[in-house]
């Protein structure tokens, strides 16, 4: 600061050796006149403006101070020689007006007081303080949406501690930052104190929390291809809707804006829109601050595809040759990082089988702008002499290193491949159990070693979850399951489940080991125990089943598993029944055992979209217990799943067959196939099937097939709702039985019908994606039916998580 003669004296005063000059001579003049009235006063005023003008005169050469001691005033808590350390002046001597105020400056800047004056008087120099108060409590006031213990975690402020404005003004801008987060953008958050006795004071911050800021609407600028409704589902961020009371994604959070951002890229680049842009993104808050305009303004560009794939290398040690079959990617198919992706990978696992080390490929691309097509040469190359030193792993308090650690296809002393560490953070990432997840390789001990850092966040894993159906014959269900998904840290699956209904109780325990081992093979251990009321409550039975599993890929969209299991299966109570089902309860043993294998392929795992694949699956077990009864049930499974209308339909067709095969005796009805499983829609759960002619109770059949076709859509108008509509027509049939003879002694003519017969529906869904859960209403009309079958015209499945 320039000595300008001035200097800060006082919080929000500035000490001016001229002004107190001024202040001496009018202070000199009153000490020896009386102010009168008239043409006194007026010649009174005339000689004090010429003796402040002579006082002025001398007061702009003042530009030192001289004293003989320092004298400090209205100090309690802090001693003097704490405020003259902070000072920096000397005992005595002379200072200058910039000494002066930079003194005032070092005390003003400890925080302690709420005002500092320093007055030269004579000889001596006075300091003057008025200390700040002490808190003696700090509080939260006005808060419902957010609880005490949040809001004070932010706060610097401290109880016992001096009062400092400006620290709780920041403590206020930071409460004020947690609201933001929140969606309440227009919350106020203002500091006040409140006198006590003794110098103290509590520290209250009122809050008034205002309304949610919600996203009113999200728009697309520049976008050709796709419409606005199918690029929103892409984001996380979602409109607000009626339910924006419950649904927390409607708020506006400028950090996931980021996200979106990238989502909609990835959105678009897997479809061959390797130009696509994100101009600008403009977040537009309304005038009265309750609701925000999020526009997204893009630039598609034109779509891609692949033009020639070729292989090359200028090693001499590698034949191009023998990495051509791995070209996956054809001529004419739509541009996909995915599969550029995939072919690196087969191409550097015939490197490694030729015990090529080292090697990296190295993709080329060539555009051709006028047909739309990206000419790619994958070229072999030797790349750095780099090996993993060590891997380390933090953040994980909860998780146990090796659950981590398995997800790595390199060790310790391996080649260092940067795509092999990208896989791994997906593949750790897809756990589930982390909220962020980093990988990335650092210098090691030697310019050769590199140390493969792997930090975690951890989230939780645990939920409880309950569910609501309704069905025609059993009235109104409930569920509730508890499942914890890294038990103990060492990411095994534990569950335990109940269920009940009109006709069923059920309760169940489960427990997966997904790295039996340390190797890639999952043990599931069910168990589950039942209490049923089949067929109009005519025999209640219990049953107690143990079915141990074992599963592995076989590729990267396949798994194999081997399946076995035991049952015990109890008639408690029987009422008259069928004589078809009481041969069968009679002659089955209680106990069963079984074992089988499944084998799943869905290429929906392999790709960016889930949207569209194949799912091929078959199952067979052969059942057999303490008598000659044996039984082969084999199942399979074919769908194919597609998009429409760029993306905005879903559609899907499902083929379902079953046969049991029994011999020894006649099928039994606890291995015999009936609609539990929906396996058409529209129908109650024993609806179809072969039934005894006299009590019309269904018997099952060894035999099914099923063809279900579904299309899923938007409901433009209440797409901020997360609800979609749908339409689904299902057609097939139960049939086939060992024993049709259900003739009873003495009674009259009974006949059972095991012939093929076609049966049909379809009806409209709604489907609702809440935050609690996944909803779907099917509201269906049967039109091709057989006597007996009982139709099921309305349908709801509600399961929530929290």
């Amino acid at each position: 600061m320039p000595d300008d003669g001035n200097f800060d004296i006082g919080a929000g005063e500035t000490y001016s050796p001229i002004g107190a000059r001024i202040s001496a001579c009018i202070d000199g003049w009153h000490s020896g006149q009386e102010w009168n009235s008239g043409t006194m006063q007026i010649a009174i005023r005339s000689l004090a403006t010429a003796a402040i003008m002579i006082c002025l005169a001398g007061a702009s050469l003042a530009q030192s101070f001289q004293y003989d001691r320092i004298d400090v005033e209205g100090n309690r808590r802090i001693d003097r020689a704490s405020i003259l350390s902070f000072a920096g002046l000397p005992d005595s001597g002379t200072v200058s007006a910039a000494q002066l105020n930079e003194a005032f400056r070092n005390i003003s800047d400890a925080g302690l007081f709420a005002d500092v004056s320093i007055i030269p008087s004579g000889g001596r120099l006075l300091i003057s303080v008025v200390e700040r108060p002490i808190i003696t409590e700090i509080s939260i006031e006005g808060n419902s949406i957010l609880n005490d213990e949040q809001l004070i975690e932010a706060v610097e402020s401290e109880p016992r501690r001096v009062y400092n404005p400006a620290l709780a003004e920041a403590d206020a801008d930071r409460i004020s930052e947690l609201y933001r987060v929140a969606g309440r953008f227009s919350a106020t958050v203002v500091p006040k104190i409140i006198p006590r006795s003794d110098s103290q004071v509590d520290l209250v911050f009122e809050v008034v929390e205002g309304r949610v800021v919600e996203i009113e609407r999200i728009g697309f600028v520049g976008n050709r291809t796709y419409s606005d409704s199918r690029l929103r589902r892409v984001l996380e961020t979602t409109q607000a809707g009626i339910l924006r009371t419950f649904v927390r994604s409607d708020t506006f959070v400028a950090e996931r804006i980021e996200l979106d951002k990238q989502l909609l890229t990835e959105f678009y680049l897997s479809r061959g829109y390797v130009d696509f842009e994100i101009l600008s993104v403009s977040t537009e808050l309304t005038r009265n601050r309750n609701a925000f305009f999020v526009v997204f303004n893009i630039r598609e560009g034109q779509q891609y595809r692949f033009g020639s794939v070729s292989v090359a290398s200028p090693l001499e040690d590698v034949d191009p040759a023998d990495f051509r079959p791995q070209l996956t990617m054809k001529t004419g198919e739509v541009y996909s990082p995915e599969a550029i992706e995939e072919t690196i990978k087969r191409l550097e696992f015939v490197a490694t089988q030729q015990n090529l080390q080292f090697i990296r490929i190295d993709p080329i691309s060539r555009r051709n702008d006028d047909d739309g097509t990206i000419d790619f040469q994958f070229t072999i190359i030797r790349g750095p002499r780099i090996f993993v030193e060590r891997i380390d792993i933090e953040g994980n308090a909860t998780t146990l290193d090796r659950v981590i650690r398995r997800e790595f296809d390199v060790v310790e002393g391996d080649p260092l491949n940067p795509r092999e560490l990208q896989e791994a953070r997906d593949r750790i990432e897809d756990l589930g159990y982390f909220s962020a997840v980093a990988v990335e390789p650092e210098d090691g001990s030697a310019p050769n070693l590199a140390i493969i850092k792997t930090r975690v966040t951890e989230q939780p894993t645990g939920s409880l979850s309950f569910g609501v159906g309704y069905a025609k014959t059993d009235g109104i269900s409930g569920s509730v399951n508890l499942t914890e998904r890294n038990f103990l840290g060492r990411g095994q699956y534990l569950s335990f489940g109940a269920n009940t209904s009109k006709s069923a109780k059920t309760y169940s325990f489960s427990f997966t080991e997904p790295a039996l081992l340390d190797r890639d093979l999952e043990l599931s251990l069910p168990i589950a125990y039942n209490t049923i009321q089949i067929f109009g409550q005519r025999f209640e039975a219990r049953e107690f089943s143990f079915k141990p599993s074992l599963s592995f890929p076989i590729s990267k969209t396949s798994v194999f598993a081997v399946l076995s299991g035991i049952r015990d299966y109890r008639i408690i109570s029987r009422a008259e029944s069928s004589p078809i089902i009481a041969r069968d309860l009679n002659r089955l043993g209680r106990r069963s055992y079984s074992l089988g294998y499944r084998v799943n392929m869905d290429s929906r795992r392999d790709g960016f979209s889930r949207l569209e694949g194949y799912v091929l699956q078959i199952e067979q077990d052969v059942a057999f217990g303490n008598n000659s009864y044996r039984a082969l049930k084999t199942t399979g499974l074919a769908g194919i799943q597609g998009t429409a209308f760029n993306e905005d339909m879903t559609l899907s067709a499902v083929f379902e067959a079953g046969a049991l095969s029994a011999s020894g005796q006649p099928s039994g009805i606890r291995d015999r196939f009936f609609n539990y499983r929906e396996i058409l829609r529209g129908f109650a759960t024993n609806g179809i099937g072969p039934r005894d002619s006299i009590s019309n109770e269904p018997l099952g059949g060894n035999y099914f097939a099923a063809l279900r076709l579904e299309t899923r859509f938007p409901l433009g108008f209440a797409q901020e709702l997360n609800l979609a509509g749908g339409f689904f027509a299902d057609a097939g049939s139960v049939w086939g039985l060992d024993d049709v003879n259900c003739s009873r002694a003495g009674g009259a003519a009974c006949t059972v019908d095991d012939s093929m017969k076609l049966r049909a529906a379809g009806g409209v869904s709604l489907f609702w994606t809440t935050p609690l859960g996944p909803l779907r209403f099917n509201l269906s009309k049967a039109f091709k039916t057989v006597e007996g079958d009982e139709v099921q015209n309305f349908d709801l499945t509600l399961s929530s998580q929290f």
